[in-house]
Protein backbone atom coordinates (compact mmCIF):
# COMPACT_ATOMS: atom_id res chain seq x y z
CA UNK A 1 0.00 0.00 0.00
CA UNK A 2 1.45 3.16 -0.93
CA UNK A 3 2.23 6.18 1.50
CA UNK A 4 -0.63 8.28 -0.25
CA UNK A 5 -3.05 5.37 0.47
CA UNK A 6 -2.15 5.38 3.36
CA UNK A 7 -2.87 9.12 4.52
CA UNK A 8 -6.16 8.90 2.13
CA UNK A 9 -7.51 6.11 4.58
CA UNK A 10 -6.36 7.79 7.88
CA UNK A 11 -9.11 9.04 10.31
CA UNK A 12 -8.15 12.34 12.06
CA UNK A 13 -9.89 14.20 14.75
CA UNK A 14 -11.10 16.40 12.08
CA UNK A 15 -12.39 13.87 10.04
CA UNK A 16 -14.75 13.13 12.84
CA UNK A 17 -15.32 16.95 13.62
CA UNK A 18 -16.52 17.79 10.01
CA UNK A 19 -18.90 14.91 9.60
CA UNK A 20 -20.44 15.64 12.86
CA UNK A 21 -20.79 19.11 11.79
CA UNK A 22 -22.94 17.86 8.34
CA UNK A 23 -25.02 15.95 9.97
CA UNK A 24 -25.65 18.98 12.08
CA UNK A 25 -26.23 21.12 9.31
CA UNK A 26 -28.57 18.30 7.93
CA UNK A 27 -30.61 17.97 11.00
CA UNK A 28 -30.90 21.75 11.37
CA UNK A 29 -32.74 22.46 7.96
CA UNK A 30 -34.92 19.39 8.45
CA UNK A 31 -35.98 20.50 12.03
CA UNK A 32 -36.53 23.93 10.64
CA UNK A 33 -38.71 22.49 7.33
CA UNK A 34 -40.17 19.29 8.19
CA UNK A 35 -39.44 18.27 11.71
CA UNK A 36 -40.44 20.92 13.94
CA UNK A 37 -38.95 19.48 16.69
CA UNK A 38 -37.61 22.94 18.05
CA UNK A 39 -37.53 27.24 17.23
CA UNK A 40 -33.96 27.26 18.37
CA UNK A 41 -31.96 29.49 16.10
CA UNK A 42 -29.12 26.99 16.71
CA UNK A 43 -31.44 23.87 14.89
CA UNK A 44 -32.07 25.61 11.85
CA UNK A 45 -31.34 26.65 8.46
CA UNK A 46 -29.19 28.53 10.29
CA UNK A 47 -27.34 25.83 11.55
CA UNK A 48 -25.54 25.19 8.05
CA UNK A 49 -24.38 28.79 8.00
CA UNK A 50 -22.94 28.67 11.46
CA UNK A 51 -20.85 25.81 10.77
CA UNK A 52 -19.25 27.59 7.69
CA UNK A 53 -18.34 30.52 9.65
CA UNK A 54 -16.74 27.92 12.40
CA UNK A 55 -14.43 26.10 10.23
CA UNK A 56 -14.09 29.16 7.93
CA UNK A 57 -12.17 30.79 10.84
CA UNK A 58 -10.14 27.32 11.23
CA UNK A 59 -9.24 27.08 7.42
CA UNK A 60 -8.31 30.72 7.10
CA UNK A 61 -5.61 30.11 10.01
CA UNK A 62 -4.73 26.88 8.08
CA UNK A 63 -4.17 27.49 4.47
CA UNK A 64 -1.14 28.20 3.39
CA UNK A 65 -1.60 29.84 -0.59
CA UNK A 66 -2.29 33.52 0.08
CA UNK A 67 -4.75 33.70 -2.63
CA UNK A 68 -7.42 30.92 -1.11
CA UNK A 69 -6.68 31.77 1.90
CA UNK A 70 -8.21 35.29 0.86
CA UNK A 71 -11.12 33.67 -1.00
CA UNK A 72 -11.92 31.15 2.08
CA UNK A 73 -11.98 34.94 4.10
CA UNK A 74 -14.15 36.53 1.62
CA UNK A 75 -16.22 33.38 1.25
CA UNK A 76 -16.53 32.91 4.97
CA UNK A 77 -17.46 36.84 5.78
CA UNK A 78 -20.19 36.88 3.05
CA UNK A 79 -21.97 33.92 4.48
CA UNK A 80 -21.32 35.36 8.20
CA UNK A 81 -22.91 38.94 6.61
CA UNK A 82 -25.18 38.03 3.71
CA UNK A 83 -26.87 34.88 4.65
CA UNK A 84 -26.51 34.24 8.73
CA UNK A 85 -26.47 38.20 10.38
CA UNK A 86 -28.80 39.93 8.16
CA UNK A 87 -31.53 37.47 7.62
CA UNK A 88 -31.40 36.38 11.30
CA UNK A 89 -31.30 40.36 13.12
CA UNK A 90 -33.31 42.12 10.19
CA UNK A 91 -34.80 39.70 8.05
CA UNK A 92 -32.98 40.76 5.27
CA UNK A 93 -33.13 37.96 2.11
CA UNK A 94 -32.77 40.25 -0.29
CA UNK A 95 -29.11 38.69 -1.48
CA UNK A 96 -30.23 35.25 -1.31
CA UNK A 97 -29.72 35.06 -5.40
CA UNK A 98 -31.08 31.39 -4.97
CA UNK A 99 -34.09 32.17 -4.97
CA UNK A 100 -35.20 31.63 -8.17
CA UNK A 101 -37.46 34.50 -9.99
CA UNK A 102 -36.19 37.64 -7.37
CA UNK A 103 -34.54 40.39 -8.60
CA UNK A 104 -31.22 39.74 -7.68
CA UNK A 105 -31.47 36.61 -9.02
CA UNK A 106 -31.32 38.00 -12.32
CA UNK A 107 -28.98 40.76 -10.97
CA UNK A 108 -26.32 37.35 -10.41
CA UNK A 109 -26.40 36.05 -13.71
CA UNK A 110 -25.32 39.32 -15.24
CA UNK A 111 -22.42 39.22 -12.53
CA UNK A 112 -22.07 35.62 -13.69
CA UNK A 113 -21.45 36.38 -17.31
CA UNK A 114 -19.14 39.10 -15.68
CA UNK A 115 -16.60 37.29 -13.68
CA UNK A 116 -18.00 33.24 -14.53
CA UNK A 117 -19.57 31.18 -12.11
CA UNK A 118 -16.80 31.83 -9.17
CA UNK A 119 -18.97 34.75 -8.38
CA UNK A 120 -21.52 32.50 -6.96
CA UNK A 121 -19.30 28.72 -6.45
CA UNK A 122 -16.19 30.26 -5.11
CA UNK A 123 -16.65 33.45 -3.40
CA UNK A 124 -20.43 33.74 -2.15
CA UNK A 125 -22.23 30.67 -1.74
CA UNK A 126 -23.20 28.40 1.16
CA UNK A 127 -23.71 25.30 -0.75
CA UNK A 128 -19.70 25.38 -1.48
CA UNK A 129 -18.97 27.18 1.44
CA UNK A 130 -19.44 24.06 3.89
CA UNK A 131 -17.65 22.55 1.39
CA UNK A 132 -14.77 24.41 0.90
CA UNK A 133 -14.23 25.01 4.80
CA UNK A 134 -15.61 21.94 7.20
CA UNK A 135 -15.34 19.66 3.71
CA UNK A 136 -11.81 20.27 2.82
CA UNK A 137 -10.39 17.50 5.10
CA UNK A 138 -11.68 15.26 2.51
CA UNK A 139 -10.42 16.96 -0.56
CA UNK A 140 -8.13 13.91 -1.06
CA UNK A 141 -10.76 11.85 -1.48
CA UNK A 142 -12.25 13.46 -4.92
CA UNK A 143 -12.59 10.25 -6.85
CA UNK A 144 -11.74 11.32 -10.81
CA UNK A 145 -12.31 9.32 -13.26
CA UNK A 146 -13.44 9.48 -17.03
CA UNK A 147 -16.70 7.96 -16.64
CA UNK A 148 -17.29 10.45 -13.95
CA UNK A 149 -16.29 13.53 -15.77
CA UNK A 150 -19.15 12.35 -18.10
CA UNK A 151 -21.51 11.58 -15.01
CA UNK A 152 -21.48 15.37 -15.00
CA UNK A 153 -23.84 16.22 -17.73
CA UNK A 154 -26.55 14.96 -14.87
CA UNK A 155 -27.13 17.85 -13.82
CA UNK A 156 -28.50 19.09 -16.52
CA UNK A 157 -31.41 17.61 -15.43
CA UNK A 158 -31.98 19.50 -12.19
CA UNK A 159 -31.42 22.64 -14.52
CA UNK A 160 -34.16 21.94 -16.37
CA UNK A 161 -36.51 21.44 -13.50
CA UNK A 162 -35.23 24.69 -12.01
CA UNK A 163 -35.90 25.99 -15.38
CA UNK A 164 -39.18 24.99 -15.30
CA UNK A 165 -39.96 26.61 -12.09
CA UNK A 166 -38.43 29.78 -13.42
CA UNK A 167 -41.48 29.79 -15.92
CA UNK A 168 -43.82 28.67 -13.54
CA UNK A 169 -43.19 31.82 -11.56
CA UNK A 170 -42.94 34.25 -14.37
CA UNK A 171 -46.10 32.88 -15.85
CA UNK A 172 -48.24 31.94 -12.76
CA UNK A 173 -46.47 32.77 -9.77
CA UNK A 174 -49.34 32.23 -7.01
CA UNK A 175 -51.23 29.30 -9.11
CA UNK A 176 -51.18 26.50 -6.58
CA UNK A 177 -49.20 23.96 -9.29
CA UNK A 178 -46.59 26.69 -8.99
CA UNK A 179 -46.64 26.40 -5.20
CA UNK A 180 -46.76 22.69 -4.97
CA UNK A 181 -43.92 22.15 -7.43
CA UNK A 182 -42.24 24.65 -5.45
CA UNK A 183 -42.40 22.54 -2.32
CA UNK A 184 -41.09 18.77 -4.67
CA UNK A 185 -38.44 20.66 -6.38
CA UNK A 186 -36.72 22.05 -3.11
CA UNK A 187 -37.80 18.87 -1.36
CA UNK A 188 -35.88 17.01 -3.47
CA UNK A 189 -33.18 18.92 -4.11
CA UNK A 190 -32.34 19.51 -0.53
CA UNK A 191 -32.30 15.90 0.68
CA UNK A 192 -30.10 14.92 -1.98
CA UNK A 193 -28.24 18.27 -1.50
CA UNK A 194 -27.62 17.19 2.22
CA UNK A 195 -27.40 13.08 1.67
CA UNK A 196 -24.33 14.48 -0.09
CA UNK A 197 -22.65 15.92 2.57
CA UNK A 198 -23.01 12.51 4.12
CA UNK A 199 -20.82 11.08 1.90
CA UNK A 200 -18.24 13.41 1.12
CA UNK A 201 -16.09 11.39 3.36
CA UNK A 202 -15.91 8.51 0.52
CA UNK A 203 -16.16 11.11 -2.46
CA UNK A 204 -14.70 14.14 -2.00
CA UNK A 205 -15.53 17.77 -0.73
CA UNK A 206 -17.70 18.88 -3.99
CA UNK A 207 -19.79 15.54 -5.19
CA UNK A 208 -22.82 17.60 -5.20
CA UNK A 209 -20.94 20.86 -7.11
CA UNK A 210 -20.01 18.15 -9.74
CA UNK A 211 -23.14 16.14 -10.53
CA UNK A 212 -26.69 17.58 -8.88
CA UNK A 213 -26.74 21.08 -8.03
CA UNK A 214 -28.79 23.06 -10.65
CA UNK A 215 -27.70 26.40 -9.88
CA UNK A 216 -24.31 25.64 -10.95
CA UNK A 217 -25.45 24.47 -14.29
CA UNK A 218 -27.19 27.49 -14.86
CA UNK A 219 -24.25 29.87 -13.58
CA UNK A 220 -21.46 27.42 -15.49
CA UNK A 221 -24.20 27.66 -18.87
CA UNK A 222 -24.10 31.39 -18.11
CA UNK A 223 -20.30 31.90 -17.85
CA UNK A 224 -19.40 29.67 -20.91
CA UNK A 225 -21.19 32.22 -22.60
CA UNK A 226 -19.48 35.24 -20.61
CA UNK A 227 -16.08 36.79 -20.00
CA UNK A 228 -14.37 34.39 -17.55
CA UNK A 229 -11.85 31.50 -18.74
CA UNK A 230 -8.32 30.41 -17.62
CA UNK A 231 -6.22 30.45 -20.47
CA UNK A 232 -2.55 29.26 -20.45
CA UNK A 233 1.04 29.64 -21.88
CA UNK A 234 1.58 26.71 -23.65
CA UNK A 235 6.08 28.30 -23.78
CA UNK A 236 5.82 27.82 -20.24
CA UNK A 237 3.16 25.12 -19.46
CA UNK A 238 5.42 21.52 -18.93
CA UNK A 239 2.62 19.28 -18.21
CA UNK A 240 3.34 18.07 -15.18
CA UNK A 241 -0.28 17.98 -14.27
CA UNK A 242 -0.54 19.49 -10.62
CA UNK A 243 -2.95 21.83 -12.01
CA UNK A 244 -5.43 19.29 -12.71
CA UNK A 245 -4.51 16.75 -9.40
CA UNK A 246 -5.66 20.39 -7.48
CA UNK A 247 -9.07 20.55 -9.52
CA UNK A 248 -11.73 19.18 -6.46
CA UNK A 249 -14.35 19.61 -9.96
CA UNK A 250 -12.41 16.71 -11.79
CA UNK A 251 -11.78 18.87 -14.76
CA UNK A 252 -9.84 16.97 -17.38
CA UNK A 253 -7.56 20.66 -17.07
CA UNK A 254 -4.28 19.41 -19.53
CA UNK A 255 -6.39 17.94 -22.17
CA UNK A 256 -8.33 21.01 -22.62
CA UNK A 257 -5.35 22.98 -22.52
CA UNK A 258 -3.70 20.99 -25.25
CA UNK A 259 -6.70 20.98 -27.15
CA UNK A 260 -7.84 24.46 -26.64
CA UNK A 261 -5.46 26.69 -25.20
CA UNK A 262 -7.97 27.66 -22.02
CA UNK A 263 -10.19 25.95 -19.73
CA UNK A 264 -13.38 27.41 -19.99
CA UNK A 265 -16.49 25.11 -19.34
CA UNK A 266 -19.52 24.87 -17.19
CA UNK A 267 -17.78 22.67 -14.91
CA UNK A 268 -15.05 25.02 -13.72
CA UNK A 269 -16.42 26.79 -10.21
CA UNK A 270 -12.66 29.45 -11.12
CA UNK A 271 -11.53 28.54 -7.33
CA UNK A 272 -8.56 29.14 -9.13
CA UNK A 273 -6.54 26.44 -7.47
CA UNK A 274 -5.30 25.40 -11.08
CA UNK A 275 -3.89 28.92 -11.72
CA UNK A 276 -2.16 29.84 -7.79
CA UNK A 277 -0.60 26.20 -7.61
CA UNK A 278 0.83 25.98 -11.22
CA UNK A 279 5.08 25.74 -11.02
CA UNK A 280 5.59 27.84 -14.05
CA UNK A 281 2.58 30.40 -13.20
CA UNK A 282 1.44 29.24 -17.04
CA UNK A 283 -1.86 29.91 -16.36
CA UNK A 284 -3.84 33.26 -15.92
CA UNK A 285 -7.26 34.32 -15.10
CA UNK A 286 -9.13 36.32 -17.83
CA UNK A 287 -12.42 38.18 -17.07
CA UNK A 288 -14.96 41.15 -18.14
CA UNK A 289 -11.72 43.50 -16.52
CA UNK A 290 -9.73 42.04 -19.18
CA UNK A 291 -12.14 43.08 -21.80
CA UNK A 292 -12.70 46.42 -20.86
CA UNK A 293 -8.38 47.02 -20.34
CA UNK A 294 -8.35 45.16 -24.06
CA UNK A 295 -10.94 47.25 -25.51
CA UNK A 296 -9.77 50.68 -23.74
CA UNK A 297 -5.91 49.27 -25.28
CA UNK A 298 -6.99 49.17 -28.85
CA UNK A 299 -9.27 52.53 -28.69
CA UNK A 300 -5.91 54.01 -28.09
CA UNK A 301 -3.86 52.12 -30.24
CA UNK A 302 -6.25 53.74 -33.15
CA UNK A 303 -6.58 57.22 -31.96
CA UNK A 304 -2.75 57.04 -31.81
CA UNK A 305 -2.18 55.86 -35.39
CA UNK A 306 -4.79 58.25 -36.46
CA UNK A 307 -2.85 61.11 -34.68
Amino acid sequence: MTQALKRTRTIKPIHVLAFLAFAYAGLGFFNQHFFHWTRSFWLSGYSEKIVIVVFGVWRVTQEKNPYTRRRIAVLTFLIATLWLLLPYALGITFFNHHTVGSLWFFAYLVIIFCFGRRADCAWNCPCVGIRDTAGDPFRDRTIKKDWLWRLRHVKWVFLASILLYLVLVIVAPYEIFTLKYARGFMGINMGLYFASLLVIPWTGNRNYCRFLCPWGALYGLIGRLGFFKIVVDKDKCTECGRCERQCDMGVPIRALLREHGEINVPDCVGCARCVVECPQNALTVVDVKDAIKNGVSAIRGRAAGAG
